[in-house]
């Protein structure tokens, strides 16, 4: 699935060492919604490092088998996560009192400056996909339009000469995060992902293939209309929004429909929770350009509900394949348990209600703010915890030394090419 037939693009470790930093903010997040006192600006950064460090992991490994990019050598991707990964943690700290906060931007800025000309530079010199290198692209130049607005707000706080005008631009960082970069970015590889994971042969029409533009649209439609201080134009955008997110899982309803495997992988099951927290998330924050309250809530939907949940059940899929791919060099005459039965479905299942329960539950809090604001956070922090623990039983299946067949008996490994690509048989 995610190496090419006759050659390994990137090295899992690589990958797979910025994936697990990115769990560890994705429960650092959950435990610092418990912390009394604490701004929700720590658990909401910290969710931030998770789809950021998520999306660089992901980026590691999707890059060079989409495009034939040149891959990231293990070492620089494993160093640019850990940088990315300090300049989170010097954020958190410094939004739960720490006098870290311009270190923190000061680090991220750097660092991901840096992630961000290495990606450019190797989506530009790629021969393949150019339309998939185009939005990847753009999703890119969104990151760092966040990290420059997001690094100077960092800074005029930890040096306490904050300006009003500028923080009044904290929406545009967020959309600029969430939408132009996050949303662009997992859009657009869901649509490679969700025909492959249903072994579905179908082919966007011309309002599915829209939607990636429409997404780069809206964000750039809102961030406008808050620079220039223009409430109708964030509410069309937010309009255009919805219709997207609406036209995006109806076309993949049709994919499904027309799917091969009767089963339907827990991974679009994740997936299609996320789209209908995509619309509502929109449909929250144009709420929101008249009730602020439902503008916070619409922030939990898009980031836990949307980008957090759709990610996770990616996660599975990547995750699980890194491990394989990982095994499978260290121990290439070893006999491995097929990926697509490794995932512990039941378990799987049950962390997927209760991240859809608990994102809810915290955006009726953050909307309507009724007395129950713990128990939203402990469903929440449970489904965490439940994702982790379904990866963890991913690295114990493969990480552990397998038994080898005799010579005679040894079974030859199943492909399934797509694209060129390769899968191990389920």
């Amino acid at each position: 699935m995610f190496a090419p037939e006759g050659g390994q693009v990137s090295n899992p470790l690589g990958s797979g060492t910025v994936f697990v930093l990115a769990l560890g903010f994705l429960l650092a997040g959950g435990v610092l919604l418990f912390v009394p006192g604490l701004p929700h600006l720590a658990a909401l950064h910290a969710f931030a490092a998770f789809i950021v460090l998520a999306v660089v992991a992901a980026a590691n490994q999707l890059i060079p088998v989409l495009t034939g990019a040149e891959p990231a050598p293990a070492p620089f991707a494993i160093g640019i996560g850990a940088f990315i990964a300090l300049g989170f943690g010097l954020l958190i700290a410094g939004f739960s009192g720490a006098p870290t906060l311009a270190a923190g931007g000061a680090v991220l800025l750097a660092s991901g400056l840096l992630w961000s000309a290495w990606t450019l530079l190797r989506l530009g010199r790629a021969p393949r996909e150019g339309r998939l290198r185009a939005l990847l692209a753009l999703a890119v130049i969104g990151f760092v339009l966040a990290l420059l607005l997001g690094g100077a707000m960092a800074d005029a706080l930890g040096r306490g000469h904050a300006a009003p005008g500028l923080l009044a631009l904290a929406p545009a960082h967020a959309l600029l995060a969430i939408v132009v970069f996050g949303s662009t970015f997992v859009v657009t590889i869901s649509g490679v992902f969700v025909p492959m994971f249903a072994l579905a042969h179908t082919r966007a029409n011309r309002w599915e293939a829209s939607v990636p533009w429409l997404v780069l649209a809206v964000g750039a439609g809102a961030v406008a209309g808050i620079a220039i201080a223009a409430p109708w134009l964030v509410r069309a955008a937010l309009v255009i929004g919805v219709a997207a997110a609406g036209i995006a899982l109806a076309g993949h309803l049709r994919t499904l429909r027309s799917r091969l495997r009767r089963r339907l992988d827990i991974s679009l099951r994740y997936a299609l929770a996320g789209w209908g927290f995509a619309i509502a998330a929109g449909l929250l924050a144009l709420v929101g350009t008249w009730q602020a309250p439902c503008a916070s809530a619409a922030i939990a939907c898009a980031v836990l509900g949307w980008l957090g949940i759709t990610i996770a059940g990616y996660a599975y899929k990547i995750g699980g394949f890194l491990t394989w791919q990982y095994a499978k060099t260290r121990w290439p005459d070893a006999t491995l348990p097929p990926l697509g039965n490794a995932v512990p479905e039941t378990l799987a299942r049950g962390a997927l209600i209760l991240l859809i329960a608990g994102t809810a539950a915290i955006a009726i809090v953050l909307a309507a703010a009724p007395p129950l604001q713990e128990l939203a956070y402990a469903i929440e922090l449970a489904g965490i915890l439940g994702v982790i623990v379904v990866l963890g039983s991913l690295l114990r299946t493969y990480l552990k030394v397998p038994p080898c067949p005799p010579p005679a008996t040894r079974p030859t490994s199943s492909v399934l090419t797509t694209a060129g690509s390769s899968l191990p048989s389920r």
